[in-house]
């Protein structure tokens, strides 16, 4: 068996400055094998939840909408931050509703990833939420401009393929999602 590398010691926080969505922090961190001191940035976020809708008519809700960091539009699914105390299942269903109006009548986790570990230690929870009916228009965030857009769940590979999908986070999900998917029908397929 292969041993694990050692943990890094953190010695002090040089500064922090918060952003409102994540907190930056610099750390002087030592190397365990050596004691030699460097400097570390990490970014402190809460955790986030995707999810992937599926309609009664085995639809996909899609929102597409402005992202400033590709100072673009993107295409993704329903998705966002965790609030303090809140269970993660809640989240997920509080926003596929609130961000395109569509009610689940179940949803499970998928999984759960490390975003970014090298410099983030949040986590994003994958839900897959079936039996989704449209209840109303939505209501999201004040800044938020979204434009829901079904799809058939067959064509889901070729919006990622055609890099039509390319938001890693909903990639890793829709990874969750085709998995689990090709396990079932596998099952089902079954004798």
């Amino acid at each position: 068996m292969v041993s694990e590398p050692p943990v890094w010691v953190k010695l002090r926080e040089r500064h922090a400055r918060n952003h409102h969505i994540f907190t930056v922090r610099s750390y002087d961190v030592a190397d365990p094998r050596n004691g030699q001191e460097y400097v570390r940035t990490v970014i402190d976020a809460p955790d986030w939840v995707n999810v992937v809708a599926v309609t009664t008519s085995d639809e996909v809700v899609l929102v597409r909408q402005f992202r400033f960091g590709t100072w673009a539009n993107s295409l993704e699914i329903p998705g966002g931050v965790v609030d303090p105390g809140e269970a993660t299942l809640t989240t997920a269903t509080r926003e596929l509703e609130e961000e395109t109006g569509y009610r689940p009548s179940s949803v499970r986790l998928l999984g759960v990833s490390h975003p970014n570990p090298a410099i983030q230690g949040n986590r994003l929870h994958s839900f897959l939420a079936e039996g989704c009916v449209h209840v109303h228009d939505g209501k999201p965030d004040g800044t938020e401009d979204l434009r829901v857009e079904l799809v058939p769940r067959s064509a889901l590979r070729e919006l990622v393929m055609s890099g039509q999908i390319t938001h890693s986070l909903v990639l890793a999900t829709l990874l969750l999602e085709s998995w689990r998917y090709q396990v079932s029908a596998a099952a089902t397929a079954r004798p």
